[in-house]
């Protein structure tokens, strides 16, 4: 089956926090996705993007944001978030390093496998359809 994803980006910031590069793999396998989702560590490695066009500037991309067993995951530029509904309001910094990402509680996943079932969800449709549906 083919990914409708066109490139995912890979945040690498340095163990200062400060300075930061991206790599980009066009046409990203699961397994690329899967293992860049399992190497994110909330600072070094804070944030994966799947991307079904080549527009960085895609409101659709799918954002991963986290690591060290604490994600967030939401489209780029709203409309959807992952939510927990038993979670709390209090807000929560994901992303250690420089400018950081903060959310609610509600919104972090603490458990690996239900992350990766949705962004594999999305990795196979490139859709935020279903993802409310994924458990």
């Amino acid at each position: 089956m083919s990914s409708p994803i066109h490139h995912m980006d890979i945040t690498r910031y340095s163990t200062d926090g400060l300075h930061w590069d991206s790599e980009r793999v066009t046409s990203p396998l699961w397994s690329d996705v899967e293992a860049a989702v399992r190497r994110m560590d909330n600072y070094c490695l804070p944030n994966v993007y799947l991307n079904t066009v080549e527009d960085d500037e895609n409101e659709d991309t799918f954002c991963v944001c986290g690591g060290a067993g604490r994600w967030a995951l939401f489209r780029f530029m709203g409309g959807w978030q992952y939510e927990d509904p038993t979670g709390g309001e209090q807000e929560a910094r994901l992303w250690e390093s420089d400018q950081g990402y903060y959310c609610r509680e509600m919104n972090i996943l603490a458990d690996i496998e239900k992350v990766l079932r949705i962004v594999k969800a999305f990795h196979e449709t490139g859709s935020y359809v279903a993802l409310d549906s994924v458990r």
